[in-house]
């Protein structure tokens, strides 16, 4: 797909939702990100400030999502439009003839019709929404307390804010695994990979990577990154949910408890880069102890929350066992 099969694309989409076609900083806009340009540098092309350029992102990004049914942003835009077009095209032809692009009004006579429309979306929601999972060691749930509240949280920081790192803390038993599990369970076609990793026995965080790109049929390139920056390379790229449990297992002891052990410190560099960097993908950590990279971090600066459960004083979690 090449720059010009993007701007035809968009500017189809732009019309079937607003009726007016994409605008010269739009079509600007839309081939910086296409060619992975910071809104720094799309911002001064134009002459216009990262800030102006940012807001049309983000009204652009808004049609987009509504039109596709997907929440796109800079960082999946790329995938998402991709797929998407190679679908939308094979069934109205039209949308690849280039001889109206960002100039034609018969573009609009061109839109499906609102049932049509409705199947597509359900379509991209759905076709390879997941192409790589993993949930081999993860729980097999036998009986569920109904933790609806916490399923909501958890479905609201993902979904809807977008949490890069969540934190769900309780005591040996209470249920935080089988709670994920429920989570993952309802929403596995929302995510592109979907990996369980156990760290009752944890490997080397090196030895974790190769096993995720395994599983993603990716090839580790040796010569020109590291396998940490070729990972996030994979977050930016697909919706990824990657789920690390008995998280405590990393920890070291006493006073300096949620601290990584000295072999383990690449988890706690990984976490850290999960909540400062720029990708599309979240990670949970199930643990009785919280992360040293969670305990002193204001919420409302980073991607970040922490569920703690309760619920052992609450005889229904024990009925559910008779």
């Amino acid at each position: 797909m090449n720059v010009n099969e993007v701007l035809h694309f968009v500017d189809h989409l732009v019309v079937e939702k607003t009726g007016k076609h994409l605008d010269d900083v739009q079509k600007v806009l839309i081939e910086g990100i296409w060619q992975r340009q910071s809104y720094d540098e799309i911002a001064k092309e134009c002459s216009v400030t990262k800030g102006h350029m940012g807001d049309v992102s983000s009204k652009l990004m808004q049609i987009l999502s509504e039109e596709l049914g997907e929440n796109i942003k800079k960082s999946n835009f790329r995938s998402t439009l991709e797929r998407a077009y190679y679908l939308k095209s094979s069934q109205n032809p039209k949308i690849s003839d280039h001889s109206n692009i960002c100039g034609n009004n018969n573009l609009i006579l061109q839109a499906i019709n609102k049932p049509q429309k409705q199947a597509l979306k359900r379509e991209i929601n759905t076709k390879s929404k997941f192409s790589h999972q993993d949930l081999s060691i993860a729980p097999k749930i036998i009986k569920f307390y109904p933790r609806e509240t916490e399923l909501k949280t958890l479905s609201n920081w993902i979904f809807n804010q977008n949490i890069s790192l969540i934190s769900v803390l309780g005591l040996s038993g209470i249920g935080k695994s089988y709670l994920v599990k429920r989570f993952v369970d309802l929403n596995l076609d929302k995510f592109e990979v979907i990996i369980w990793k156990s760290l009752k026995c944890p490997a080397s965080f090196d030895l974790l990577i190769d096993e995720i790109f395994k599983i993603c049929e990716i090839n580790i390139n040796q010569k020109n990154t590291t396998k940490l920056n070729q990972l996030f390379e994979l977050l930016r790229a697909r919706k990824c949910l990657l789920i690390f449990d008995e998280l405590e297992n990393l920890f070291m002891e006493g006073q300096l408890a949620g601290q990584c052990q000295s072999q383990y410190e690449d988890y706690q560099s990984f976490f850290k880069r999960i909540r400062e960097t720029d990708h599309q993908s979240h990670a949970i950590l199930i643990s009785q102890e919280k992360c040293q990279e969670m305990k002193y971090l204001d919420c409302n600066l980073y991607p970040i929350k922490c569920l703690e459960l309760s619920g052992l004083k609450n005889v229904e979690i024990f009925l559910i066992w008779v």
